[in-house]
């Protein structure tokens, strides 16, 4: 177990933003569920968006989440932003952590999910796919778009 930890925090130190930080998710006893979900959503970086897409070949953003998931962990969940935020325990945003599902809102209704990869005082990273740039990490704190969006976060864990 701890060598898997060791080979994943490796791994990780390789994935990093452009201001040279590493994404390396808080540690917990659920530490290791939650890096497998890190891994593989930024393997999927630069993937194209595609309306209603759910694999590698284009995603929207709830695809995205879905295939993370069941390809991460073997989780099933809905295609559908505001049905994945009806699953597991929510709560706020400020409280999210790595591997937790974070959620936007337009006039008071869930249109948007995205997967927290990086969290600090200062920052929120997250991967999602937007119909603009496709699968990108993004520090949606800094976002004029998306900060103002922000509703809560979901654990599924």
């Amino acid at each position: 177990m701890l060598s898997s930890i060791y080979i994943l925090l490796s791994f990780l130190s390789i994935q990093t933003v452009q201001d040279s930080e590493v994404f390396i998710p808080s540690l917990s006893s659920d530490t290791p569920k939650r890096m497998e979900v890190i891994k593989k959503a930024l393997t999927l970086l630069n993937t194209p968006y595609l309306y209603s897409g759910s694999s590698p070949k284009g995603f929207d953003c709830s695809g995205f989440t879905k295939y993370v998931y069941a390809h991460s962990l073997n989780i099933k969940m809905p295609h559908s932003s505001y049905s994945q935020s009806r699953l597991g325990k929510k709560k706020k945003a400020k409280d999210c952590q790595t591997g937790d599902l974070i959620f936007f809102q337009k006039s008071k209704k869930i249109n948007h999910v995205g997967i927290v990869v990086k969290k600090t005082k200062n920052e929120l990273w997250v991967v999602h796919s937007t119909s603009s740039k496709g699968v990108i990490k993004e520090n949606i704190i800094k976002s004029p778009y998306w900060k103002n969006k922000i509703a809560y976060s979901v654990s599924l864990f």
